[in-house]
Order: structure tokens, then sequence, then C-alpha cells
């Protein structure tokens, strides 16, 4: 370990009560572990912490701290992120007309906003599969050109007036980044957020080499960089010394955005009712409503954050299609124990070599 690095560890170990100990989690590891196996995985991995410190990190069959995967929607948490930074710095404005930045927008096409593009209620949904969001030999620019021109608003919706999931509407915003946040949405995204948190792995290439960003569903990640991504998030936009996002504005990501909105398509696994922020579903599940939400991807990776715990984790698996109907339910029984063995404070955060922990955490 780096001298400074063990001087910090050193340094937060001590300020620790003299108990202190990760959670051993014995049912969700055990769940974890079924899973995986039931679905012939080839490994996994979930990890859990605070604001302060990792509670759990734990690997099974081949996966480790090394290990990268694509995380297809839990992408959105990630984009999200970006928006709401060009928002709070002021290059851009969540409710401003999309053809104030993008005037080949034209028509209701044009009244859209960044706000309703992020919370699929921008009049487009259900698209995900869409080949202009899959056509590796574009950019994002040009993708985004062809949706200006060609791309209608699905038939019978309005701007604003229903919830459809999906990622065309996502993909014009990542644009909107790049023209108002000053250039190519992954190299924007890695300088701003990425390089700041200390992470190595994240980008938008998890679905092979592009320059057409799947702004919804093509990042990739390691367990341990998204992680730094959900800490700076618990700790009210403070990570590895830097503000990323005032606390404020990490509270847009937990408003519901979908209200009385008539629900045109959610996924299956959506559970009702359905809520929606920015980038992220709000959980509707008994004791674990309202202030925890989760970005969960369709290969079985899935992100979530706790604000009122400052509690977050995330589950990491790379299965095929139909992985969730197993997943998520486990996800959600896990999710249960963790929090019930937590807010039991049988066991304090513990700090990590690498440094996502103790050593960015500055209160506010």
């Amino acid at each position: 370990m780096p001298r400074r690095a063990a001087a910090l560890a050193t340094l937060s170990l001590l300020s620790m009560p003299a108990a202190a100990a990760p959670c051993p989690f014995e049912g969700p590891r055990a769940a974890f572990a079924e899973l995986v196996a039931n679905e012939g995985l080839p490994g996994g991995g979930f990890l859990v912490g605070t604001d302060q410190g990792v509670l759990a990190e734990h690997y099974v069959g081949g996966y480790d701290a090394t290990t990268v995967v694509p995380i297809a929607s839990a992408s959105k948490l990630l984009a999200a992120l970006r928006i709401l930074q060009i928002d709070e710095r002021g290059q851009a404005d969540l409710d401003a007309a999309l053809s104030t930045v993008l005037p080949q927008f034209t028509g209701d096409k044009g009244t859209m906003t960044l706000r309703q593009m992020f919370s699929h209620t921008a009049g487009y949904g259900n698209d995900s599969a869409s080949p202009v969001l899959l056509d590796d030999g574009i950019t994002l620019a040009q993708a985004v050109d062809f949706i200006a021109c060609c791309r209608p608003l699905n038939s019978g919706y309005t701007v604003g007036g229903q919830f459809s999931y999906g990622g065309v509407s996502m993909h014009v915003a990542g644009r909107v980044a790049e023209v108002t946040g000053g250039g190519d949405w992954e190299q924007r995204w890695w300088s701003e957020i990425g390089v700041p948190l200390g992470i190595t792995t994240i980008d938008w290439q998890g679905l092979g080499p592009t320059a057409n960003y799947g702004i919804a569903g093509s990042a990739r990640s390691s367990l341990r960089d998204y992680a730094r991504v959900l800490q700076m998030l618990a700790n009210d936009g403070y990570g590895n010394h830097h503000r990323i996002l005032r606390a404020s504005t990490v509270d847009e990501l937990g408003i519901d955005r979908i209200g009385v909105l008539p629900i045109a398509y959610a996924p299956p696994n959506a559970a009702a009712p359905v809520r929606y922020g920015l980038g992220a579903w709000l959980s509707t599940q008994g004791d674990l409503a309202p202030a925890l939400l989760h970005s969960l991807g369709a290969f079985g990776f899935m992100p979530w954050l706790d604000r009122e715990r400052k509690l977050y984790g995330a589950f990491m698996i790379r299965g095929s299609g139909g992985v969730n109907d197993a997943a998520y339910p486990t996800y959600s029984a896990m999710l249960a124990g963790i929090i019930d063995e937590f807010d039991a404070a049988t066991c304090t955060p513990v700090v990590a070599e690498d440094g996502i922990l103790a050593d960015g955490f500055e209160p506010y």
C-alpha cells in the first residue's frame, strides 16, 4: 500500500470504534451464491457501503475486484449525473426546450426538455432496441440528427403526457450534453466525473467499440468503480476530495417524475406502483420506500442507493435475456436482509486499500 494511503487507512481505523468489523450478511451471501449457481453464471459480486466506508465486498466464481462487465440500463444513473452536472453549472437547463440547443428538432419534438428525456416522459419509449441506438458506424451526433429528421414521437404519445421506458430520448439528451458541456460525451463524463472520483474502468464501450454512445445502456464498469459513484451520492455529492454535485442536485435523482401520468410502457419487473426519478427507479417496496432508488440493467447489474440511511450497494452479474426474472426478486430479498442487518448496528465500515472509502469522506 502506498505510504499516504496507509496513513489514511490507519487514521480512519483509529477513528472507528474498537468493535469495527465488516458485515457478515450471511443470508444475502447465500442467496447470491444460489442465484449465480442456479443461473449457470461464471461468477458475480456484490458490495455494500455507507458514506464513510464499505460494509462488505463479496465475490463468487471467477469474479473479483478487477472484473468489468457491461451494465446495460445501470448506465442510466451514471448518465443522469452528467446531465445534472451541466444543469448545475449553468451549461444547460433541465427545463429548457430542446430546440434552444438543437434547432434541428422542430414542432412538438422541439419542446422536449432534459428533465422529460431523463424521466422517460418526453414522447418516446419502448425503443431500447431501435437500430439508430445500436449503429456503431455513426457518431452520437449523427444518430441524434437522424432522430431529429426521421424518428417521430411514438404514435399516440405527447411530450410530457405519459411514462414510457426506453433509450431514444436519453440518446438525444446525451447530445445536448456534448453541445453545451464541452464536447464528446464519453470524454467529458470521464474528465468531469470519472477522473475526480479515481475511476479507471467506466466507459460507454460495454457493447463494443463505438462513438455512438448508448447513453441509456452501453456503459461498463467494475464493481468498485461503480461503488465510487454510489459513495459520492451517499455523501451528498462529495467523493475522493472532490465536489461532483451539490447535495440539492443529488436530491433531484429521487423525486418522482411520473406522478399521475399514465404508464404507456414499463419493463415487466417494474414493481407497481411505478415510480421513476432521473435515470433511476424509486422503490415502492414497503419499508424500503421511499428513500431507495436503483438502476437495474438487463444483464443483472443493479446499483442502489438509500439516501436516508446513506447506504449504497451494487449487485454484479452478467446474464442473458430474462436473467432478471430470477435476479430481481433475489436482489429485493437481499436488500431487505442488508437493511435489517445494517439497522441492527451489528457492523461498521472498514477501510479498503484502494481508498473508495473514508479518505474521500467529508461531512456536509
